[in-house]
């Protein structure tokens, strides 16, 4: 019996530890020195914890297709700005701006979202004018 309650309290601690791990702190993942604005169409959203997600394409200077996943913040607050699953959606022409991964990749953070058409702001990071 104690073998078994020690094996638990083992695999309780591995499983708590991993799940500590597994947010991560925005300066190990992105550059505040490599702002990003992009302008593309929503490809899809991701309405998840810990974070969600919103996937696009933009075009660069040569007219080429590139495919960026911005990481928005956690549902819970982004409900509580006023956004919803269906704020944005499949199709929509979207401004974000935000900060570039330390990778080089096409991930980025985002700091705002603009729905292109009407200009309205959907969302802002509080720290952002603040």
């Amino acid at each position: 019996m104690r073998n078994f309650f020690l094996l638990c309290t083992i695999l309780a601690s591995l499983l708590w530890s991993a799940t500590a791990l597994s947010h991560h702190s925005f300066s190990l993942e992105f550059d505040v020195s490599r702002p990003v604005d992009l302008t593309g169409t929503v490809i899809n959203i991701e309405w998840t914890n810990p974070h969600a997600w919103v996937f696009l394409e933009t075009e660069d200077e040569q007219g080429v297709v590139q495919a960026w996943a911005v990481e928005f913040l956690g549902v819970l607050s982004l409900m509580r700005a006023g956004m919803s699953p269906d704020t944005v959606g499949p199709g929509d022409l979207i401004n974000i701006t935000g900060f570039g991964s330390r990778d080089g990749t096409n991930t980025a953070n985002a700091s705002s979202l603009t729905k292109v058409e009407t200009g309205e702001v959907l969302w802002e990071s509080r720290g952002r004018n603040n």
